[in-house]
């Protein structure tokens, strides 16, 4: 009977000891490591102090279990399944595995840890609860160690003595292809890096098989690409992967007694890596030419460098662009000479690593990839932008008045030939207005006019020296203004048309004669002087203009609506040719004859014309769009259009920047005023000063 109440216990509280061990570990029901013992404590009695780990360490299954001088057998819970055991490692790992179910012998398994000293093994979980087992025997094969066990209801606790043999499961449970799966992190995202728990379990390690699949990721398709035989080994780096944007890897664990497991396919999405970034050693400019030079690319998976040029120093803003250079497919060229660097102040080259799934190693808010250089093309001018481009009718010079980038206000004159600044005024412009400034000829001399509120502002061209105002009396505003030769001057405002004749710095009202009778909300009505002393009056809102005629003395005459209608997305450009007489609506790349006012002819490109030749037979222009919103990705080209009205053909000419503004000078030469990186037209900013005059190879 009592044989029978002990094995009854023993099913109850012996057969799943470990199991109860972990449950009240895991419920907090600890021990304080104070209150271990008194001395002479029956539970440390016969401690064996001379126990060691290496002893410890192995499988072992309880066979016997006795209790207050009374033994009986331990069976399996399970015949079909074999014991439950428990394992020692020498690493201070001591794990409880047993069955909690007869179908495929499926077991549990719980970590803890454990220390030994004097014969005592102490065992904690992660929470530091611990219990004790004192060690009273241990052979090779035989471990005899007690325990406190609660028997009963009783809430004090009982010593139960336990015998062990060394045991040798069918095979190990596999623990560790369920912790296979790949590495990503800061440190190492320039490689495929797969991680698992390393094998420790009771049998002899054998392998570890690393698999990939490619295409479709499927265990079907999957090769072996890495045998590893060191049990310790616990990550593989792929260093020649196939060029895929989906990877999948497996794993295979086998020991001495054969497969022991392997995962599940695990997916690698390779846009997620970033190669090693490259940083610049030096560069410099010689002959015009910018050498750059580089460290070496170290990492994984290299397809090519990418030299770039931007207009950024870091990050990145309105306007910003960058352009690629050069690409170099050997990882051991570290140098590069840019032999036509942009027309930019301090331009900013940039290197970049690709690798093979087409991953890039830098953005642009990176420091140390990048070369910011303190030169540029003697050529570039120092404006952020022009709000007014006057070609000199009779020498290399363009008259500009803009922004420069200090954010000044110029005017100035330059020589595009020697690009130089010879002329500066020695007054800037106080009011801002939307007339484009003009040069003309006249018994008092070569002057630039410049519109100031109800008045000109009078400069001596050849020096930009100030010289007085030209004030309208009687006129509050004007919108307009052109020079018609013997003195006479023309203005026009949103109702009226009125000439002038000056004497030295003084205007005198001679005529004046009503226009359009709608009137728009802005200020961009135009005059546009013909041959044999007829002006035009228009609004690129209007669809016809107003012909006027004006004699020598300035008396306004006629006044009648003509089919020409002056159109040039809202700007006071008009391109007049009294040679062919034609002009040019530049909103539908229509000619308009001056003498019957029909349509002449119709043409596509350029598709943007800004320019005429002097003769007239040549249309210039690009078909750069002035309204797109830049960025790397705009379409704009590097490339001037020229439309001839005689052969109806057109000729493409490389240039060195993107074309705003062509004209034809008085050596016959094609002139473009250029910017070396995209903008809309000359008046928009820029991150850089970027203007530039060229001479077309034309």
């Amino acid at each position: 009977m009592h044989n029978l109440m002990f094995t009854s216990c023993y099913r109850r509280n012996v057969a799943r000891i470990f199991l109860f061990v972990g449950l009240i570990l895991v419920a907090g029901c600890s021990k304080d490591d104070d209150e271990i013992s008194e001395t002479g404590d029956l539970f440390y009695k016969d401690a064996l102090t001379s126990a060691s780990m290496q002893q410890l360490n192995g499988v072992w299954a309880i066979y016997e279990v006795a209790f207050e001088g009374k033994t009986a057998g331990v069976p399996a819970n399970y015949e079909e399944c074999g014991r439950d055991f428990f394992q020692f490692t020498t690493n201070n790992v001591y794990r409880d595995y047993y069955h909690i179910s007869s179908y495929e012998c499926e077991k549990e398994v719980q970590n803890l840890s454990y220390d030994l000293e004097k014969g005592v093994i102490k065992l904690r979980n992660d929470w530091g609860s611990s219990e004790e087992m004192v060690i009273t025997q241990l052979t090779a094969d035989k471990l005899v160690f007690k325990m406190k066990v609660e028997i009963d209801d009783d809430p004090e606790l009982e010593i139960v003595s336990f015998m062990a043999r060394k045991y040798s499961p069918p095979n190990d449970i596999d623990l560790y292809s369920y912790t296979f799966g790949n590495e990503l992190t800061d440190e190492n995202r320039n490689e495929i890096k797969y991680t698992w728990q390393a094998y420790d379990g009771f049998y002899k390690f054998d392998s570890y098989e690393i698999y990939r699949s490619a295409a479709g990721c499927s265990k079907a398709n999957a090769q072996l690409v890495a045998t590893i035989k060191d049990g310790a080994q616990t990550s593989f780096i792929d260093v020649n992967p196939p060029a895929s944007q989906e990877i999948c890897y497996y794993i295979k664990i086998f020991n001495e007694k054969g497969l022991l497991g392997e995962s599940g396919l695990v997916e690698f999405f390779t846009k997620n890596l970033r190669p090693s970034q490259v940083n610049f050693v030096n560069a410099e400019v010689q002959n015009g030419e910018v050498k750059l030079d580089w460290e070496p690319f170290e990492g994984n998976y290299f397809s090519h460098y990418k030299i770039a040029v931007r207009n950024y120093d870091g990050g990145s803003g309105y306007a910003f662009q960058e352009y690629p250079v050069g690409i170099i497919e050997d990882r051991e060229v570290t140098s590069f000479i840019d032999k036509t660097p942009p027309h930019l102040k301090e331009p900013v080259y940039a290197i970049y690593a690709y690798d093979i799934f087409g991953n890039v190693s830098s953005e642009q808010y990176s420091d140390k990839n990048k070369w910011k250089l303190s030169w540029s093309h003697p050529e570039v001018m120092d404006f952020d932008n022009i709000k007014f481009a006057t070609p000199a009718p009779n020498a290399s010079e363009i008259y500009f008045y803009g922004r420069s980038e200090t954010g000044q206000s110029q005017l100035i004159k330059y020589n595009y030939r020697d690009h130089v600044v010879t002329a500066t005024a020695n007054k800037q412009p106080e009011a801002m207005t939307s007339i484009h400034m003009q040069v003309h000829n006249s018994e008092t001399g070569n002057e630039l006019f410049f519109a100031q509120g109800n008045a000109l502002a009078v400069y001596d061209a050849s020096n930009l020296s100030y010289k007085y105002e030209l004030k309208l009396e009687g006129i509050p505003f004007f919108f307009d203004f052109a020079y018609l030769g013997n003195g006479i001057f023309s203005f026009t405002n949103s109702t009226d048309i009125y000439t002038f004749k000056r004497t030295n710095g003084s205007m005198e009202l001679i005529s004046q004669k009503s226009h359009f009778t709608t009137h728009f909300g802005n200020t961009a009505y135009h005059l546009l002087p013909l041959k044999n002393g007829e002006i035009l009056v228009g609004h690129y809102q209007e669809p016809k203009s107003y012909k006027f005629s004006i004699d020598a003395q300035g008396k306004i005459s006629d006044g009648q609506l003509v089919n020409i209608p002056i159109t040039s997305r809202p700007q006071k450009t008009t391109l007049y040719s009294p040679n062919q007489n034609y002009v040019i609506n530049l909103l539908e790349n229509k000619l308009f004859s001056t003498l019957n006012f029909d349509v002449q002819e119709t043409f596509e490109t350029p598709y943007f014309p800004s320019g005429i030749s002097r003769d007239g037979n040549l249309i210039l222009g690009s078909n750069n769009d002035p309204q797109e919103n830049i960025s790397t990705e705009s379409i704009h080209e590097k490339k001037a259009r020229i439309y001839n009205l005689t052969t109806n053909k057109v000729t493409t000419v490389e240039t060195k920047g993107y074309p705003h503004l062509i004209f034809e000078n008085h050596l016959g030469q094609i002139i473009s005023i250029s910017s070396g990186f995209k903008r809309e037209d000359l008046e928009s900013t820029a991150p850089k000063p970027d203007i530039f005059v060229e001479i077309l190879e034309f």
